[in-house]
Order: C-alpha cells, then structure tokens, then sequence
C-alpha cells in the first residue's frame, strides 16, 4: 500500500514537485532532493522510486547514526578531520589547477614524444618461469614431443600469467627484460627460446607473432596524458611549495628528544 501510495504521487501531474515524496519517521523526502542525488530521474518515475528508495535507506541509516551517538564517538570524530583535510587538499590542487591547467598544447606536445619514442614493432609473446634449469629442461622436451605451452604455463610457471597459458600480450621488446628481448628477436612465430635466466628463475618464451606498432589517436589517449601532466605539474607545484617553507626532517632520535623537552617544559 505504501508503494501504491508513493507511485500515486509520482505520477499525479504538478503534484510530484509540490508535496514531498515520502516521510521517513518524520523526515520529509522531496523531489528536489531526488533530483538533486540523481538528475537522471528528471522525467523517469523507475529511476526516481530508485533513487527514493536509496533515499529512505540513508535517511533511515542517517537516523540510526544520531540514535546510537556516533558523531561523538572519537573514531568518528577522527575519520571527519582526515575528510576534511583531504577536502582541503582537493580543493587546493583545484584551485591551482583553475589558475594553470594542463592546455592542449601540452597535451599535443606529450603526444607528439610518445609517439616519437613508441617502438617500431610489437611481439605477441608467452612465457613460463620456473624455479631450476633442469625444470625448464624438462618443460623444453615436452614441448618438443608436442605438448601444449598454455597448459603447461598453467600447470609448472610461477609467473603472474600462468592462469592464462603465461600470455603477455602483444609488447615491445624494450618492455622485457633484456635477456628475453635478445631471445624472442631471433624467434619466428610459433618458435621456442630457453631456459633463459631471469632473476625469478629460468625462463621458456614463445613467439606468437609480431605486427608493426601503432599508437592510438590522441583523442584515445587525451584523459591518460592529461592525468600524467596534471601529475607532473602537482609534484613541480609541491616542489615549489617546500622549497618557499621551512620544512625540517627529523631522525627518530631528535623527534623523540623534542617530544621530551616539549613534556618537560609543558606548563
């Protein structure tokens, strides 16, 4: 019935935005607070009675919160000034934003260097680690007599590929480790290298093919350079910010011995 009675009001024309849409224990629910949460019900009674009912959840939530005094608990207390430091934080770095952002042009120029530096060609490469050479003797010669790679990445290698045959994906030669680089550009697909050593082990690497390297247009790549740059430009900005302030690093000992003196001396 209170369903039936919520939906009335809902569809009821010039009704919706004048009266409340539900009461929570006395707490009044309005259609400028659903729309507020979610504009996307604007118009949408289904995304609207969801939005109300998450509404309701966090009132409800809300009123057990204040019933059981957890604003006064000291954890609570704790948590809000980390949040509200971190606020100010966000709200610092956006302002410094608002005043220099990242411009196309120094996106343009981000791009243009990457695809200056970008490899010639990519290799689609497996591999399988293990502990001891006479282990990837072993794994050689069953690959030899015809056994599946993949099923053996999946049942001997220690690598974080295993779980999918030790796939790697299609890579640039200057991505592996060089001992591997060397191996896999003397390989023909479908060939295979090794035991190679690699500081986790001993190393079997397949060739599956290789392709000329393509970098994506900009506009794939626009949000990934300009998150980049913003980073950059937060830690020039930081950097600017230490060097205008007097910040002293402390070793533990002479923390401890100013954290004495303070106690000493403390009225």
């Amino acid at each position: 019935m209170r369903r039936l009675l919520i939906a009335l009001v809902l569809l009821a024309p010039g009704v919706a935005s004048a009266k409340n849409l539900a009461v929570v224990n006395g707490t009044p629910i309005t259609q400028a607070q659903v729309l507020a949460a979610n504009p996307a019900a604007k118009g949408n009674p289904t995304v609207t009675q969801e939005t109300l009912q998450t509404l309701i959840n966090r009132t409800l939530l809300l009123a057990r919160a204040k019933a059981e005094k957890i604003p006064e608990h000291p954890a609570y207390q704790s948590a809000l000034a980390a949040q509200k430091e971190n606020l100010l934080i966000n709200f610092a770095l956006n302002e410094h934003f608002a005043r220099h952002p990242v411009s196309k042009e120094q996106i343009q120029t981000a791009y243009q260097a990457l695809v200056k530096s970008a490899p010639d060609r990519e290799y689609r490469v497996r591999e399988i680690i293990v502990n001891s050479r006479p282990e990837a003797e072993k794994i050689i010669a069953s690959l030899a007599k015809g056994k599946d790679f993949s099923i053996l990445a999946a049942a001997h290698s220690a690598g974080p590929n295993a779980a999918v045959g030790g796939e790697l994906g299609w890579v640039a030669l200057t991505q592996l480790q060089v001992s591997l680089g060397k191996a896999i550009s003397k390989l023909h697909s479908g060939e295979v290298a090794g035991p190679i050593a690699v500081p986790e082990g001993w190393a079997i690497v397949q060739l599956l093919g290789e392709h000329t390297a393509h970098v994506l247009p900009l506009e794939a790549l626009h949000t990934r350079l300009e998150t980049e740059l913003r980073q950059k430009a937060t830690n020039e900005y930081l950097e600017k910010l230490r060097k205008e302030a007097k910040v002293q690093i402390l070793s533990e000992k002479a923390a401890a011995t100013e954290e004495e003196t303070a106690h000493v001396t403390r009225p």
